[in-house]
Order: structure tokens, then C-alpha cells, then sequence
């Protein structure tokens, strides 16, 4: 039975889009840069394979990209109202690779009060895909890994570590890595989604 859901935040409740435009638009205005066309098409086919898309098709194209921009980013539509009736009957957390501060943003973003669990990389010193952040967060939590679910974006980074520890799994198809083509898929989440209000068709 699961009694606690644990969340990614980029791509899966933020959406990073204009995050990415910004370091788009930032290696695209250097000299040397290529048509925009065809760096879009480079994004695209590495999203396929890396999760650093963006910044390998700069080092492709000998461009740099400037620095992640947080303050672009923004919830998903729904994605408050999702958490909130998940709350009502789970035990929210999150796991999630973030530099610092990120459970400030959370606040500012109105969904901090959803969780009960809280557990970013640049505080535990820990990062995903590494199992030992997800272990972390199930100590925390006061929770079996069988009790437990996983929702994330990237297949490499959520799904299959998720998996291995014994949690279920659902794979959110949104952002830059919906169809991303990782090695792992061969491992399967237990369910796909394409945006926030499937879960609650799911939970």
C-alpha cells in the first residue's frame, strides 16, 4: 500500500522552459553561433540521450551557455491543486537536485506546505540518480521503500533509481525529456503520465 509520494521538482512541478530559452538565446547571440534551426535540432537529438542537452549542443558548436536561471522558473499548470488533494490522503515529499536555497523557492512558489519530507541535493550532499538521496528520503520519511512512490521526469535520474530501491514509479512525459531514449526505459515505470492531473487519476 502507498502511503507517501515523493516528487522531482524541474520539469516534473516546475515547468524550466523559459529557463532553457534564456541559455538558448545566450549561446545563440555569441559569434560563430549557428541558425537557430539548427541548435534547436542539436538540443533535441541530445535530449534523446543526455540530460545537460543545452549545454552539450553549446560545446558541439564551441558556445558557451549562461548560468541556470531559478527565478523563470514556474509551477505547472494544475500542479498546486494536485498536491493539495494528494496531500489530503498521502505523505508528500521531495527529492530532487537543486542548488542552494531551493526549499525557499518552494515558499515563494506556494507548494513548500504540501510536503511533509524535504530533501535536496545541495543540502544532503547527495545527488540523483546516487540511491543513497532516495534512502535519505525514505529515513526521513519513516517510510518502506514499498510504500513508497517516486514522480519525476527523467528516466535515468528518478525512474530507474526509484525502481531499484523497491518504490513504485511514475514517469511524468513533459518538458525537454518527454521523449527521451535512456538506456534504463528498458527497466519500465510502473505508470506514464503526460501531465500533473493524471496522478490523480493514479493515487
Amino acid at each position: 500500500m502507498i502511503t507517501h509520494i515523493f516528487f522531482d521538482l524541474g520539469s516534473t512541478l516546475y515547468d524550466e522552459s523559459a529557463c532553457i530559452a534564456k541559455r538558448i538565446d545566450g549561446a545563440l547571440s555569441q559569434a560563430g553561433a549557428p541558425p537557430r534551426e539548427v541548435f534547436i535540432q542539436k538540443v533535441n537529438e541530445l535530449a534523446m540521450m543526455s540530460w545537460q542537452s543545452v549545454k552539450d549542443a553549446a560545446e558541439f558548436f564551441g558556445l558557451a551557455v549562461p548560468p541556470w536561471d531559478s527565478s523563470l522558473e514556474r509551477l505547472y499548470p494544475g500542479a498546486a491543486e494536485v498536491l493539495e488533494a494528494l496531500s489530503k490522503k498521502y505523505s508528500l515529499g521531495v527529492i530532487a537536485n537543486q542548488s542552494a536555497g531551493g526549499e525557499a523557492r518552494m515558499a515563494e512558489r506556494g507548494i513548500r506546505k504540501f510536503f511533509d519530507t524535504v530533501v535536496l541535493s545541495a543540502e544532503a550532499g547527495v545527488a540523483k540518480p546516487d540511491p543513497e538521496i532516495f534512502r535519505l528520503a525514505l529515513r526521513l520519511s519513516g517510510c518502506k521503500a514499498e510504500n513508497a512512490a517516486m514522480v519525476g521526469d527523467r528516466a535515468d535520474n528518478d525512474i530507474a533509481p526509484a525502481k531499484r530501491l523497491g518504490m513504485k514509479t511514475v514517469w511524468v512525459r513533459q518538458g525537454i525529456f518527454a521523449e527521451a531514449r535512456f538506456s534504463c526505459l528498458d527497466e519500465g515505470a510502473d505508470y506514464i503520465v503526460y501531465n500533473l492531473r493524471e496522478l490523480l487519476g493514479i493515487f
